[in-house]
Formats: C-alpha cells, sequence, structure tokens
C-alpha cells in the first residue's frame, strides 16, 4: 500500500507539472485526463492513492486559479480607479484588454514582484507588474511616449514614463543632462580636492567652472523636478482632485 506521504509528495509532483505548458500530442487532451495521466505514472496503480492525489492536484490547482483571479480583479480595479492615470487615454483599455486576455501571465508578474520584494504592498506590486506589462506589449500601444502616473491608498504617488518606439523620452533627455552636468561638478570637484592636498604646487584649478557645474547641476535637477510636478499636477495628484486625463 502507498502511504499518505507518498501521496502528497506525488501530488506536489502533478501540480508543479500541471503549471508547465503540455506537450503537443496528436489529440485533443483535458486538463483532467493529462492529470490523471501523470498521478498514474507517480502513485502507481493503487486507485485510492491516485483519487486522493486527483482530489489534492485538482484543490491546488483551483486555488491557484482564484488567487489569480483575484489578482486580476485588484488590478482593473485599480485601472478604473483615481488611482491610475496616462497620457494617452487609450492606454487604460488596452492594459485592461491585455489583462483580460492573459490574466494568468500577468498574475504571474505580480507574484514574482511579491518574491522578488518580501513585503511590498499588494497595490506597488500591482503597478509595477502593470508597468512590465506595457513594456513587454510595447507595440500594442501608441508609438509616442507614454507618462504614467500612480497614486497609492497611503497618499504618495509615482510619475513613470516609458520610452516612445525608438527609446527616446523627455524625462530620459532631462536625466541625461542632470547626469552629464553631476559628472562634469563631479571632476570639477576632484580637481579641487587635488590642489587642496598641497596648495604650494602650481595649478590651472579653475574656480569658476566648480561654480559653473554647480550651478548647471542644480538646474538640470530643477527641470528634471519641474518635469514631474507639471504631471502630477496633470493627474490631480499635487492638489489631489481628480484628473480627466
Amino acid at each position: 500500500m502507498t502511504s499518505i506521504g507518498a501521496t502528497n509528495s506525488a501530488a506536489l509532483l502533478i501540480l508543479q507539472r500541471a503549471q508547465a505548458p503540455a506537450p503537443e500530442t496528436g489529440g485533443q487532451t483535458n486538463a483532467i485526463d493529462a492529470i490523471a495521466a501523470i498521478i498514474y505514472k507517480v502513485a502507481g496503480g493503487d486507485s485510492p492513492v491516485k483519487t486522493q492525489a486527483a482530489s489534492q492536484i485538482t484543490s491546488g490547482l483551483l486555488d491557484i486559479k482564484q488567487a489569480n483571479d483575484d489578482i486580476v480583479s485588484d488590478a482593473l480595479k485599480f485601472l478604473d480607479s483615481d488611482g491610475f492615470k496616462s497620457s494617452d487615454p487609450g492606454v487604460k483599455d488596452t492594459l485592461k484588454s491585455l489583462i483580460g486576455q492573459d490574466g494568468s501571465r500577468f498574475a504571474d508578474l505580480v507574484k514574482a514582484e511579491k518574491v522578488k520584494r518580501p513585503g511590498i504592498a499588494d497595490e506597488n506590486a500591482i503597478t509595477n507588474a502593470l508597468l512590465k506589462f506595457i513594456k513587454g506589449n510595447r507595440e500594442k500601444f501608441t508609438n509616442d511616449e507614454i507618462v504614467i502616473g500612480f497614486r497609492y491608498s497611503n497618499g504618495s504617488s509615482n510619475i513613470l514614463n516609458i520610452e516612445d518606439i525608438n527609446g527616446n523620452s523627455t524625462r530620459g533627455a532631462l536625466w541625461a543632462r542632470h547626469t552629464a552636468a553631476q559628472d562634469e561638478a563631479t571632476a570639477a570637484m576632484k580637481e579641487l580636492l587635488e590642489v587642496a592636498k598641497d596648495p604650494t604646487k602650481p595649478n590651472n584649478f579653475d574656480g569658476s567652472r566648480l561654480k559653473t557645474t554647480l550651478l548647471a547641476t542644480l538646474a538640470a535637477g530643477a527641470e528634471l523636478a519641474a518635469w514631474g510636478d507639471r504631471w502630477a499636477d496633470a493627474f490631480g495628484f499635487k492638489s489631489g482632485r481628480p484628473s480627466a486625463a
């Protein structure tokens, strides 16, 4: 007689196999038949054991489906709430359609976020997955840059952008300018530190260059912040008022 422990191990193995893509076969095979075939191979011909394993695997699959359905439902509710905004009104409907067509894949992205970032809030995991879902289906959206706004239940918000079809974006250009200015300022600061080590040595240090690079860094940072502020205001995140975006 096969033990209960063996049955549980069989059920676990079956659950793992059942979640993998089914191999190509010559005829139509439904999920129950496929599970029964796996059970028979794992647990042998002992009918009570096979029946118990089948019950466990069916319960496990139903639990997975329910969990996925809950994630998809929460994501669709968030998309329809004031917590989601986009520079392109069509993004919402396209996302809802894609999630409806492949909810299990979207749910897997959300669950992967939870594994990668233990303790992450459900809505943060969903918004991270939404961003990845857009990028993974980029050809389904506008060719232009997309700006996405997320506002969370705790009142915080996040403004993100997705590059246009050619990989360009306003925020990307502003960030590159800010980074270049920072690099220039850092180089000037290092030069000053070298001079400070031995002020008696001759040097060609130009103090105005340090001032110029620092001012350029501040200006580029202000431009980047202003970009985020403009979109936060457009989405109604700064004042708390709803936006038509």
